[in-house]
């Protein structure tokens, strides 16, 4: 369990350093699991907006955890 604790708080540091919008799409998804019709509503933009910005976000977490090598 502290290794998951220590995970989710590594991601939480990384998001916190990740610039608009990829940090709101990506929080939004996650942690308020709203659809990408309803990111993309919020944002005045698409759904496939939305996806392609979460996917994006998604990378960004990916590449920073993968440098990592603590995880």
């Amino acid at each position: 369990k502290l290794a998951d604790k220590e995970f989710c708080k590594k991601i939480h540091k990384i998001l916190h350093n990740m610039k608009e919008p990829y940090k709101e799409v990506f929080t939004l998804r996650v942690f308020g699991e709203l659809s990408f019709k309803e990111i993309g509503e919020l944002f005045d933009k698409t759904d496939l907006w939305a996806r392609v910005t979460y996917r994006r976000a998604k990378e960004k977490i990916v590449d920073v955890l993968d440098k990592d090598s603590s995880f």
